[in-house]
């Protein structure tokens, strides 16, 4: 983030490292090998993460808050835009292109069914069985978190603006865009929930 991707040329990451490129290039053999490393270490430490997860509370809206918690040490921190500045530039790539392709897949679909959908599951109770719920939760909150970590890079906007916008965790009351994404896929949930219920009657009647 702080020179960019074209700027971290090989020597200026040999001269951060305190080694010479030709110790780097033994390890990795190539400047675009060494960046995908880089993707590929940052995609494991939010795996584990998620993971490890703890999913608590006795409302919807506070599970759902735990939840974003958790993505939002991944989708809403500087080092997610990092990760996808690396991955569009080594997919432009012939050399590299197929593989990065195949760590965005792993990151894209793969992530939400390896980890975000088991812990958007844990969060939505009854609904959780409905594949479709539970994506349109994962992408709304993927969504909000990466849009507000772009925002808070590129925003001309007052110190601590972009903070009041998105609240503090657990501070779902007051008028904050985290409360009412929170707040927002509580009634979608409630209502798919509903809708359920009354075709279930209905079939049953």
């Amino acid at each position: 983030m702080e020179i960019g991707y074209y700027n971290t040329s090989s020597n200026e990451i040999a001269r951060r490292a305190g080694v010479t490129w030709g110790s780097i290039q033994h390890l990795f053999g190539s400047r675009e090998q060494l960046m995908l490393d880089v993707v590929n270490d940052i995609g494991r430490a939010a795996e584990e993460r998620i993971s490890k997860a703890v999913i608590s509370g006795e409302t919807l809206e506070e599970r759902l808050d735990d939840v974003l918690n958790v993505l939002g040490a991944y989708y809403g921190q500087d080092i997610y835009i990092v990760q996808m500045q690396i991955l569009l530039e080594l997919s432009a790539n012939p050399k590299m292109s197929a593989l990065a392709d195949r760590v965005v897949d792993r990151g894209g679909a793969g992530i939400f069914d390896r980890l975000a959908g088991p812990l958007l599951s844990k969060a939505l109770g009854a609904a959780a069985d409905d594949h479709e719920v539970v994506f349109f939760a994962f992408m709304t909150m993927r969504s909000f978190l990466i849009a507000s970590a772009i925002t808070r890079r590129i925003a001309d906007l007052p110190e601590g603006a972009i903070l009041r916008l998105m609240g503090k965790s657990g501070d779902l009351e007051g008028a904050d865009l985290r409360g009412m994404v929170v707040r927002g896929l509580s009634v979608m949930i409630r209502e798919e929930l509903a809708r359920r219920k009354s075709l279930a009657a209905n079939a049953g009647g």
